[in-house]
């Protein structure tokens, strides 16, 4: 019988109570990460959150949700939603994937899944149910997995053609052909490349950035009419995420991120490239500090 969430194993996320994932959430919230900025990087922070959890002797699971866009290659269906900074050139936020730690919480006689999303959910753990529904997305599927699944690698066309020695590739995950003909698979781990490299603390340093780009060059100037252009600009660098990972990560150009624009405003580009790298390096040493901490038993 084909398992419903095939990289979940059985009793291995804690159960706790109530109380517990309430102060589990409360100190997450005291610990820096920027929730933000929304543009990306929500795998980062999850993985994250699991480190954390695991220094304290707790074992989370992983919500991720998928759009129609990344499973059928006959849908452009994101999950999509305003932006209430009003950061995004386009005024929205959009996702094909979204991810967030999930809880087993016992309350009365039952065990909850609850999910941790201070992003959507500021104030508590909530139900996954819950969860699902603020995506407000038709047709979203998910799955709850182990949280030592860090990412996934997805194919950008249709099953039928991928060539026959991809398809002797067993994929750890495989939606029903019927249902997706684009597969979600290789779900990988937080080892080998994107451990050496800090894929993580380059996310959360990109989004840490982002957020303090927005709340002094940006969030004063939303409603300027002298500086509209400016705005615009700001907006299209910051609020969008792969422009800022070009320009402040990758140091680096593309055709929006170009020449002219990064000399007009090479100052302040500048000046967040500095801020970037002493964030990069705060978060480096975080996650050094998470992994020492991380005990070999967990609480139950």
């Amino acid at each position: 019988m084909k398992r419903k969430h095939p990289l979940l194993t059985a009793r291995k996320a804690s159960v706790i109570d109530l109380d517990t994932a309430n102060a589990l959430f409360a100190a997450i919230l005291k610990s820096d990460i920027p929730f933000g900025y929304q543009q990306a990087n929500c795998h980062n922070i999850t993985h994250y959150i699991s480190l954390l959890l695991a220094s304290k002797g707790y074992q989370c699971a992983k919500i991720w949700a998928f759009a129609p866009v990344v499973y059928s290659s006959s849908s452009s269906k994101l999950i999509s939603f305003a932006d209430k900074k009003n950061i995004s050139p386009g005024g929205r936020i959009d996702w094909g994937f979204h991810v967030a730690p999930i809880l087993q919480v016992r309350i009365g006689t039952k065990v909850r899944k609850m999910v941790i999303d201070p992003g959507l959910f500021p104030k508590s753990p909530v139900r996954y149910r819950t969860w699902l529904a603020k995506l407000k997305t038709r047709k979203l599927i998910y799955l709850i997995m182990d949280s030592e699944w860090y990412l996934f690698n997805s194919s950008m066309i249709p099953n039928s053609q991928l060539s026959p020695d991809y398809n002797e590739i067993q994929p750890n995950v495989k939606l029903p052909d019927w249902f997706a003909d684009k597969l979600i698979t290789d779900f990988f781990k937080y080892e080998d490349d994107c451990l050496e490299q800090h894929w993580i603390e380059k996310g959360l340093a990109i989004n840490e950035t982002a957020l303090a780009f927005y709340e002094s060059e940006v969030k004063h100037l939303l409603h300027s009419k002298v500086n509209h252009e400016l705005v615009e600009d700001y907006k299209m660098l910051s609020g969008n995420v792969f422009n800022f990972e070009t320009v402040f990560r990758d140091q680096n150009w593309n055709y929006e991120m170009n020449e002219d624009f990064q000399f007009r405003h090479q100052a302040i580009i500048a000046k967040y490239r500095e801020i970037y790298e002493a964030t990069l390096k705060k978060w480096q040493a975080s996650v050094a500090a998470l992994l020492i901490a991380a005990p070999k038993k967990r609480k139950k």
